[in-house]
Protein backbone atom coordinates (compact mmCIF):
# COMPACT_ATOMS: atom_id res chain seq x y z
CA UNK A 1 0.00 0.00 0.00
CA UNK A 2 1.64 3.30 -1.21
CA UNK A 3 1.50 5.74 1.45
CA UNK A 4 3.06 9.41 1.51
CA UNK A 5 4.22 11.68 4.09
CA UNK A 6 0.91 14.64 4.99
CA UNK A 7 1.29 17.39 7.68
CA UNK A 8 -1.91 16.59 10.01
CA UNK A 9 -3.26 19.89 11.07
CA UNK A 10 -6.27 20.71 13.88
CA UNK A 11 -9.10 22.59 12.87
CA UNK A 12 -11.05 23.47 15.90
CA UNK A 13 -14.02 24.71 13.68
CA UNK A 14 -14.26 21.94 11.81
CA UNK A 15 -17.48 19.59 11.40
CA UNK A 16 -17.18 17.04 14.37
CA UNK A 17 -16.86 14.00 12.26
CA UNK A 18 -14.85 15.49 8.78
CA UNK A 19 -11.91 14.68 7.35
CA UNK A 20 -10.29 17.03 5.54
CA UNK A 21 -8.06 17.04 2.71
CA UNK A 22 -6.40 19.46 0.38
CA UNK A 23 -7.20 19.19 -3.03
CA UNK A 24 -3.50 17.13 -4.32
CA UNK A 25 -4.70 14.58 -1.71
CA UNK A 26 -8.37 14.47 -3.10
CA UNK A 27 -6.80 14.63 -6.60
CA UNK A 28 -3.81 11.85 -6.03
CA UNK A 29 -6.64 9.24 -3.86
CA UNK A 30 -9.45 9.51 -6.34
CA UNK A 31 -11.36 11.05 -3.32
CA UNK A 32 -15.01 12.14 -3.93
CA UNK A 33 -16.57 15.53 -2.06
CA UNK A 34 -18.97 14.02 0.90
CA UNK A 35 -17.78 10.40 0.54
CA UNK A 36 -17.96 8.03 3.67
CA UNK A 37 -14.41 6.69 4.63
CA UNK A 38 -12.78 5.05 7.80
CA UNK A 39 -10.07 6.55 9.31
CA UNK A 40 -7.26 4.34 10.99
CA UNK A 41 -4.92 4.66 13.32
CA UNK A 42 -2.99 1.79 14.86
CA UNK A 43 -5.95 -0.31 16.41
CA UNK A 44 -8.10 2.82 16.14
CA UNK A 45 -10.73 3.44 13.73
CA UNK A 46 -13.75 5.37 12.89
CA UNK A 47 -16.12 6.63 10.24
CA UNK A 48 -16.22 10.00 9.36
CA UNK A 49 -16.73 11.94 5.67
CA UNK A 50 -14.62 13.58 3.26
CA UNK A 51 -14.49 17.25 2.56
CA UNK A 52 -12.55 19.04 0.21
CA UNK A 53 -10.42 22.26 0.32
CA UNK A 54 -8.18 23.77 -1.88
CA UNK A 55 -4.66 22.84 -1.50
CA UNK A 56 -1.49 22.18 -3.32
CA UNK A 57 0.37 20.09 -0.36
CA UNK A 58 -0.54 16.79 1.76
CA UNK A 59 -2.43 18.30 4.17
CA UNK A 60 -4.75 16.55 6.67
CA UNK A 61 -6.71 18.60 8.55
CA UNK A 62 -9.30 17.02 11.27
CA UNK A 63 -11.36 17.85 14.62
CA UNK A 64 -10.05 17.53 17.75
CA UNK A 65 -12.95 14.95 18.31
CA UNK A 66 -11.34 13.00 15.70
CA UNK A 67 -7.84 13.41 17.34
CA UNK A 68 -9.29 12.68 20.83
CA UNK A 69 -10.69 9.08 19.20
CA UNK A 70 -7.93 8.35 17.71
CA UNK A 71 -5.68 8.85 20.45
CA UNK A 72 -3.74 10.42 18.45
CA UNK A 73 -0.45 11.40 20.75
CA UNK A 74 1.07 14.74 18.60
CA UNK A 75 0.21 16.56 15.32
CA UNK A 76 2.70 17.24 12.97
CA UNK A 77 3.82 14.80 9.80
CA UNK A 78 2.92 11.13 9.52
CA UNK A 79 2.83 9.19 6.96
CA UNK A 80 -1.39 8.20 4.81
CA UNK A 81 -2.06 5.80 2.55
CA UNK A 82 -6.16 4.95 1.45
CA UNK A 83 -7.35 2.39 -0.55
CA UNK A 84 -10.90 0.47 -0.63
CA UNK A 85 -12.37 3.74 1.13
CA UNK A 86 -9.70 3.36 4.47
CA UNK A 87 -7.55 6.52 5.11
CA UNK A 88 -4.47 5.20 7.53
CA UNK A 89 -2.13 6.97 9.33
CA UNK A 90 0.94 6.57 10.91
CA UNK A 91 1.96 3.23 11.77
CA UNK A 92 2.51 3.43 14.94
CA UNK A 93 5.64 1.74 15.68
CA UNK A 94 6.69 0.53 19.29
CA UNK A 95 9.30 -0.91 21.21
CA UNK A 96 8.13 -3.71 23.91
CA UNK A 97 10.21 -4.30 26.90
CA UNK A 98 10.51 -4.09 30.68
CA UNK A 99 12.93 -2.19 33.57
CA UNK A 100 10.76 0.99 33.93
CA UNK A 101 13.11 3.31 35.77
CA UNK A 102 10.22 6.40 36.58
CA UNK A 103 13.45 8.46 35.28
CA UNK A 104 12.27 10.72 32.83
CA UNK A 105 15.41 11.51 31.57
CA UNK A 106 16.23 7.36 31.86
CA UNK A 107 13.08 5.88 31.69
CA UNK A 108 14.38 2.62 30.51
CA UNK A 109 17.88 2.83 32.53
CA UNK A 110 21.13 1.98 30.66
CA UNK A 111 19.18 0.99 27.40
CA UNK A 112 16.95 4.50 27.29
CA UNK A 113 20.42 5.19 24.78
CA UNK A 114 20.27 2.23 22.83
CA UNK A 115 15.78 3.27 21.97
CA UNK A 116 16.92 6.64 21.31
CA UNK A 117 18.75 5.88 18.88
CA UNK A 118 16.22 3.16 17.09
CA UNK A 119 13.81 6.77 17.13
CA UNK A 120 15.82 9.00 16.09
CA UNK A 121 17.14 6.56 13.31
CA UNK A 122 13.94 6.01 11.95
CA UNK A 123 12.19 9.66 12.28
CA UNK A 124 12.62 10.56 8.80
CA UNK A 125 10.36 7.77 8.02
CA UNK A 126 7.78 9.74 10.05
CA UNK A 127 6.30 6.93 12.01
CA UNK A 128 4.51 7.19 15.66
CA UNK A 129 7.28 5.28 17.52
CA UNK A 130 7.50 4.83 21.10
CA UNK A 131 8.67 2.61 24.06
CA UNK A 132 6.53 0.59 26.34
CA UNK A 133 5.81 -2.09 28.96
CA UNK A 134 3.30 -4.12 29.86
CA UNK A 135 2.32 -2.35 32.81
CA UNK A 136 1.63 0.93 30.34
CA UNK A 137 -1.31 -0.76 29.06
CA UNK A 138 -4.63 0.37 29.16
CA UNK A 139 -6.63 -2.52 28.09
CA UNK A 140 -9.90 -0.95 29.02
CA UNK A 141 -9.91 1.63 26.62
CA UNK A 142 -7.32 0.24 24.35
CA UNK A 143 -4.71 2.52 24.48
CA UNK A 144 -0.93 2.32 25.77
CA UNK A 145 0.87 5.60 27.75
CA UNK A 146 4.24 5.56 26.01
CA UNK A 147 7.32 7.06 25.81
CA UNK A 148 8.13 8.94 22.69
CA UNK A 149 11.95 10.66 21.83
CA UNK A 150 11.11 14.57 20.80
CA UNK A 151 10.61 17.91 21.35
CA UNK A 152 9.26 19.11 24.16
CA UNK A 153 7.02 22.37 24.54
CA UNK A 154 11.01 24.38 25.16
CA UNK A 155 11.67 22.86 21.79
CA UNK A 156 14.60 20.55 23.43
CA UNK A 157 14.64 16.47 22.51
CA UNK A 158 13.86 14.36 25.15
CA UNK A 159 11.92 11.26 26.85
CA UNK A 160 7.71 12.67 26.51
CA UNK A 161 5.29 10.43 28.29
CA UNK A 162 1.85 10.26 25.58
CA UNK A 163 -1.32 8.02 25.27
CA UNK A 164 -1.31 6.37 21.67
CA UNK A 165 -3.15 3.45 20.11
CA UNK A 166 -1.54 -0.23 20.43
CA UNK A 167 1.09 -0.29 17.64
CA UNK A 168 0.71 -1.81 13.98
CA UNK A 169 4.28 -3.41 14.73
CA UNK A 170 6.18 -4.37 18.22
CA UNK A 171 9.80 -4.70 18.02
CA UNK A 172 10.89 -6.90 21.00
CA UNK A 173 13.44 -5.81 23.02
CA UNK A 174 12.89 -7.98 26.36
CA UNK A 175 16.37 -7.86 28.05
CA UNK A 176 16.87 -11.28 29.03
CA UNK A 177 15.11 -14.63 29.45
CA UNK A 178 14.52 -13.92 33.15
CA UNK A 179 12.03 -11.07 32.02
CA UNK A 180 10.82 -12.83 29.29
CA UNK A 181 8.95 -15.66 31.22
CA UNK A 182 7.09 -12.89 33.25
CA UNK A 183 3.42 -13.67 33.38
CA UNK A 184 2.78 -9.88 32.50
CA UNK A 185 4.82 -10.32 29.11
CA UNK A 186 3.72 -13.33 27.81
CA UNK A 187 0.17 -12.06 28.44
CA UNK A 188 1.08 -8.65 26.59
CA UNK A 189 2.25 -9.81 23.77
CA UNK A 190 -0.77 -12.55 23.45
CA UNK A 191 -3.34 -9.95 23.89
CA UNK A 192 -1.44 -7.26 21.35
CA UNK A 193 -1.68 -9.41 19.10
CA UNK A 194 -5.33 -11.26 19.52
CA UNK A 195 -7.06 -8.10 20.18
CA UNK A 196 -4.86 -4.93 18.60
CA UNK A 197 -3.63 -7.10 15.19
CA UNK A 198 -0.05 -6.23 16.55
CA UNK A 199 2.84 -7.79 14.15
CA UNK A 200 5.88 -8.55 16.37
CA UNK A 201 8.70 -9.17 15.18
CA UNK A 202 11.81 -11.07 16.71
CA UNK A 203 9.67 -12.24 19.42
CA UNK A 204 11.54 -14.26 22.26
CA UNK A 205 14.60 -15.81 22.86
CA UNK A 206 16.12 -18.79 21.00
CA UNK A 207 17.25 -21.86 22.62
CA UNK A 208 20.76 -23.49 21.05
CA UNK A 209 19.56 -26.79 20.98
CA UNK A 210 16.57 -25.94 18.82
CA UNK A 211 18.27 -24.08 16.50
CA UNK A 212 21.05 -26.64 16.00
CA UNK A 213 18.44 -29.48 15.56
CA UNK A 214 16.57 -27.12 12.69
CA UNK A 215 19.58 -26.24 10.77
CA UNK A 216 21.33 -28.57 11.44
CA UNK A 217 18.77 -30.90 10.21
CA UNK A 218 18.38 -28.62 6.66
CA UNK A 219 20.15 -29.61 3.50
CA UNK A 220 20.91 -25.61 3.06
CA UNK A 221 22.69 -25.30 5.98
CA UNK A 222 23.90 -28.71 7.82
CA UNK A 223 27.28 -28.50 6.20
CA UNK A 224 27.83 -25.19 8.86
CA UNK A 225 27.18 -26.69 11.88
CA UNK A 226 29.77 -28.17 14.25
CA UNK A 227 28.37 -31.60 15.91
CA UNK A 228 26.72 -31.35 18.68
CA UNK A 229 25.12 -33.43 21.94
CA UNK A 230 22.16 -32.23 24.11
CA UNK A 231 22.67 -33.37 27.69
CA UNK A 232 25.46 -35.53 27.04
CA UNK A 233 26.66 -38.11 29.14
CA UNK A 234 30.37 -38.71 30.27
CA UNK A 235 30.48 -41.29 27.74
CA UNK A 236 29.68 -38.88 25.04
CA UNK A 237 31.57 -36.23 26.01
CA UNK A 238 34.89 -38.70 26.16
CA UNK A 239 33.68 -39.61 22.38
CA UNK A 240 33.64 -36.23 21.14
CA UNK A 241 37.02 -35.66 22.60
CA UNK A 242 38.25 -38.61 20.80
CA UNK A 243 36.96 -37.81 17.89
CA UNK A 244 37.79 -34.18 17.65
CA UNK A 245 40.49 -33.31 20.37
CA UNK A 246 38.69 -30.22 21.78
CA UNK A 247 35.06 -29.81 22.85
CA UNK A 248 32.77 -26.89 24.20
CA UNK A 249 30.85 -27.57 27.24
CA UNK A 250 28.04 -24.85 26.67
CA UNK A 251 24.49 -24.12 28.52
CA UNK A 252 21.85 -24.67 26.47
CA UNK A 253 19.81 -21.40 27.18
CA UNK A 254 22.28 -19.23 27.90
CA UNK A 255 24.15 -16.12 26.43
CA UNK A 256 27.16 -13.63 26.51
CA UNK A 257 29.87 -16.86 26.92
CA UNK A 258 28.90 -17.41 30.48
CA UNK A 259 29.64 -21.52 32.21
CA UNK A 260 31.39 -22.49 29.04
CA UNK A 261 33.83 -25.10 29.44
CA UNK A 262 36.56 -26.02 26.89
CA UNK A 263 38.30 -29.50 27.15
CA UNK A 264 41.13 -30.57 25.23
CA UNK A 265 42.87 -33.84 25.62
CA UNK A 266 46.80 -33.64 27.34
CA UNK A 267 48.93 -35.95 24.57
CA UNK A 268 50.48 -37.49 28.22
CA UNK A 269 47.31 -38.15 29.64
CA UNK A 270 44.34 -36.30 31.41
CA UNK A 271 42.44 -33.50 29.97
CA UNK A 272 43.05 -30.01 30.33
CA UNK A 273 40.10 -27.80 30.82
CA UNK A 274 39.86 -23.88 30.09
CA UNK A 275 36.55 -21.58 31.78
CA UNK A 276 36.44 -18.60 33.25
CA UNK A 277 35.55 -17.84 36.74
CA UNK A 278 34.57 -14.49 37.66
CA UNK A 279 36.85 -11.85 36.26
CA UNK A 280 39.74 -14.44 35.21
CA UNK A 281 40.53 -17.17 33.07
CA UNK A 282 41.15 -20.36 34.09
CA UNK A 283 43.23 -23.73 32.95
CA UNK A 284 43.08 -27.00 34.86
CA UNK A 285 44.27 -30.18 33.97
CA UNK A 286 42.37 -33.35 35.37
CA UNK A 287 43.73 -36.78 35.26
CA UNK A 288 40.26 -38.25 34.09
CA UNK A 289 37.52 -36.58 32.49
CA UNK A 290 34.76 -37.95 35.65
CA UNK A 291 36.81 -35.43 38.42
CA UNK A 292 37.01 -32.83 35.44
CA UNK A 293 32.91 -32.89 35.80
CA UNK A 294 32.87 -33.36 39.15
CA UNK A 295 35.10 -30.10 39.50
CA UNK A 296 33.10 -28.36 37.10
CA UNK A 297 29.31 -29.20 38.65
CA UNK A 298 30.38 -30.21 41.95
CA UNK A 299 27.27 -31.85 43.52
CA UNK A 300 24.94 -30.58 40.99
CA UNK A 301 25.99 -33.06 38.21
CA UNK A 302 22.36 -32.96 37.08
CA UNK A 303 23.19 -29.51 35.78
CA UNK A 304 25.18 -31.24 33.08
CA UNK A 305 21.94 -32.04 31.52
CA UNK A 306 21.18 -28.64 30.74
CA UNK A 307 24.20 -28.31 28.73
CA UNK A 308 25.12 -29.17 25.27
CA UNK A 309 28.63 -30.86 24.28
CA UNK A 310 30.05 -29.34 21.07
CA UNK A 311 32.66 -30.16 18.62
CA UNK A 312 35.83 -27.99 19.11
CA UNK A 313 36.85 -25.75 15.93
CA UNK A 314 40.43 -24.85 15.48
CA UNK A 315 39.83 -21.30 14.67
CA UNK A 316 42.40 -19.12 12.64
CA UNK A 317 44.69 -16.92 14.57
CA UNK A 318 45.46 -13.22 14.16
CA UNK A 319 48.62 -12.48 16.57
CA UNK A 320 47.88 -15.51 18.13
CA UNK A 321 44.95 -15.59 19.28
CA UNK A 322 42.06 -16.87 18.29
CA UNK A 323 39.38 -15.23 15.96
CA UNK A 324 35.44 -15.43 15.04
CA UNK A 325 33.38 -13.41 13.64
CA UNK A 326 29.87 -11.20 14.79
CA UNK A 327 28.16 -10.65 11.88
CA UNK A 328 24.72 -8.70 11.98
CA UNK A 329 21.82 -8.90 9.99
CA UNK A 330 18.46 -7.24 9.11
CA UNK A 331 15.66 -7.27 7.14
CA UNK A 332 15.27 -3.71 4.45
CA UNK A 333 12.39 -2.14 3.70
CA UNK A 334 11.48 -4.49 0.81
CA UNK A 335 11.59 -7.86 3.01
CA UNK A 336 14.94 -9.12 1.83
CA UNK A 337 18.14 -10.02 4.34
CA UNK A 338 21.16 -7.67 4.28
CA UNK A 339 24.66 -7.67 6.13
CA UNK A 340 24.96 -4.25 8.06
CA UNK A 341 28.30 -4.88 10.03
CA UNK A 342 30.79 -7.55 10.68
CA UNK A 343 33.18 -7.25 13.46
CA UNK A 344 36.03 -9.44 14.41
CA UNK A 345 36.42 -10.77 17.71
CA UNK A 346 40.00 -11.99 18.96
CA UNK A 347 40.32 -13.92 22.11
CA UNK A 348 42.12 -12.54 25.07
CA UNK A 349 44.83 -14.01 26.81
CA UNK A 350 43.62 -17.84 27.78
CA UNK A 351 39.89 -17.18 27.39
CA UNK A 352 37.99 -19.85 26.02
CA UNK A 353 35.54 -17.56 23.92
CA UNK A 354 35.70 -14.25 22.14
CA UNK A 355 33.58 -11.98 24.04
CA UNK A 356 35.05 -8.64 25.12
CA UNK A 357 33.78 -8.91 28.75
CA UNK A 358 36.28 -11.81 28.93
CA UNK A 359 38.93 -9.87 27.86
CA UNK A 360 38.65 -9.85 23.58
CA UNK A 361 39.12 -7.01 21.22
CA UNK A 362 36.93 -5.93 18.72
CA UNK A 363 38.78 -5.43 15.20
CA UNK A 364 37.29 -4.69 11.94
CA UNK A 365 36.89 -7.85 10.36
CA UNK A 366 37.82 -6.51 5.97
CA UNK A 367 41.12 -5.18 7.58
CA UNK A 368 41.80 -8.77 9.69
CA UNK A 369 41.06 -10.90 6.66
CA UNK A 370 43.08 -9.27 4.96
CA UNK A 371 46.21 -8.92 7.23
CA UNK A 372 45.51 -13.00 7.67
CA UNK A 373 45.00 -13.78 4.21
CA UNK A 374 46.64 -11.25 1.54
CA UNK A 375 44.61 -11.29 -1.60
CA UNK A 376 41.99 -14.30 0.03
CA UNK A 377 40.71 -12.11 2.39
CA UNK A 378 37.78 -10.74 0.66
CA UNK A 379 37.10 -14.31 -0.73
CA UNK A 380 36.96 -15.23 2.79
CA UNK A 381 34.90 -12.56 3.49
CA UNK A 382 32.08 -13.69 1.08
CA UNK A 383 32.12 -17.04 2.42
CA UNK A 384 30.86 -15.52 5.72
CA UNK A 385 28.37 -13.55 4.17
CA UNK A 386 27.02 -16.08 1.92
CA UNK A 387 26.79 -18.29 4.81
CA UNK A 388 24.88 -15.82 7.14
CA UNK A 389 22.71 -14.99 4.42
CA UNK A 390 21.99 -18.72 4.35
CA UNK A 391 21.43 -19.03 7.76
CA UNK A 392 18.92 -16.23 8.06
CA UNK A 393 16.87 -17.45 5.11
CA UNK A 394 16.62 -21.28 6.94
CA UNK A 395 15.85 -20.27 10.43
CA UNK A 396 13.18 -17.45 9.37
CA UNK A 397 10.95 -20.25 7.99
CA UNK A 398 11.55 -22.58 11.24
CA UNK A 399 10.67 -20.35 13.66
CA UNK A 400 7.20 -18.36 14.90
CA UNK A 401 6.42 -15.22 13.78
CA UNK A 402 8.91 -12.58 11.68
CA UNK A 403 12.49 -12.07 12.44
CA UNK A 404 13.65 -8.75 11.37
CA UNK A 405 17.27 -9.21 12.74
CA UNK A 406 19.60 -11.82 13.97
CA UNK A 407 22.90 -11.57 15.23
CA UNK A 408 25.50 -14.87 14.50
CA UNK A 409 28.90 -15.74 16.03
CA UNK A 410 30.92 -17.22 12.98
CA UNK A 411 33.91 -19.24 12.80
CA UNK A 412 36.60 -19.78 10.19
CA UNK A 413 38.88 -22.60 10.34
CA UNK A 414 42.26 -23.48 9.54
CA UNK A 415 41.33 -25.04 5.91
CA UNK A 416 38.63 -21.61 5.15
CA UNK A 417 35.69 -23.40 6.21
CA UNK A 418 32.77 -21.66 7.66
CA UNK A 419 30.70 -22.49 11.04
CA UNK A 420 28.28 -21.21 12.81
CA UNK A 421 28.59 -21.22 16.87
CA UNK A 422 25.28 -19.22 17.69
CA UNK A 423 22.65 -17.53 16.40
CA UNK A 424 20.92 -14.58 18.60
CA UNK A 425 17.65 -12.91 18.52
CA UNK A 426 18.43 -10.32 20.46
CA UNK A 427 21.76 -9.37 19.44
CA UNK A 428 23.62 -6.89 21.18
CA UNK A 429 25.27 -4.07 19.07
CA UNK A 430 29.10 -3.99 20.89
CA UNK A 431 30.65 -4.22 17.43
CA UNK A 432 29.29 -0.96 16.06
CA UNK A 433 31.81 0.84 18.34
CA UNK A 434 34.53 0.08 16.23
CA UNK A 435 34.80 2.68 14.55
CA UNK A 436 35.08 1.25 11.28
CA UNK A 437 31.71 0.06 12.16
CA UNK A 438 29.41 3.40 13.45
CA UNK A 439 28.09 4.31 10.58
CA UNK A 440 26.66 0.74 10.05
CA UNK A 441 25.62 0.96 13.85
CA UNK A 442 23.82 3.95 12.68
CA UNK A 443 22.08 2.02 9.15
CA UNK A 444 20.91 -0.98 11.61
CA UNK A 445 18.85 1.57 13.39
CA UNK A 446 17.12 2.48 10.59
CA UNK A 447 16.43 -0.87 9.18
CA UNK A 448 14.00 -1.29 12.63
CA UNK A 449 12.07 1.67 10.90
CA UNK A 450 11.92 0.24 7.56
CA UNK A 451 11.19 -3.48 8.14
CA UNK A 452 8.30 -1.96 10.61
CA UNK A 453 6.88 -0.37 7.70
CA UNK A 454 6.51 -3.31 5.33
CA UNK A 455 5.08 -5.03 7.89
CA UNK A 456 2.83 -2.75 8.48
CA UNK A 457 2.18 -2.73 5.21
CA UNK A 458 3.22 1.07 4.78
CA UNK A 459 5.63 1.49 1.78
Amino acid sequence: MNSIICRIRLVPNAPTKAVILSKFLMNRWGCIHGQSIKIRLGNKTLISRVVGVRGREPVIYLPPSIVRQLSIPYLGETRASFANRQLRLGPVLAILTTGFTGSPSQPFGSRSSLFRQFILAGMEEKPFFYVFTPEMVNWANRTISGWFYRKDESGNMGWVRMTAPFPDVIYERVPNRKSESLPQVQVCRERLTRLGHARIFNQGFFNKWTVHERLYRHPDTYDLIPETSLSPSIETIRHMIDKYGMVYLKPSGGSLGLGIFRITRDPNGGYYCRFRNGDKNILYRFRSLEKLIRYAFGNQKSRIHRYLVQQGIRLIKYQGRPVDFRVHLHKDRTGEWRIVGIGAKAAGPGSVTTHVRTGGSLLSASELLRKVFGMDGPRVESNIRNAAIRIAKTLEHQVNGPLGELGMDIGVDRDLRVWLFEVNSKPGRHIFHHPSLRQAGWRSAKYITEYSLKLANFL
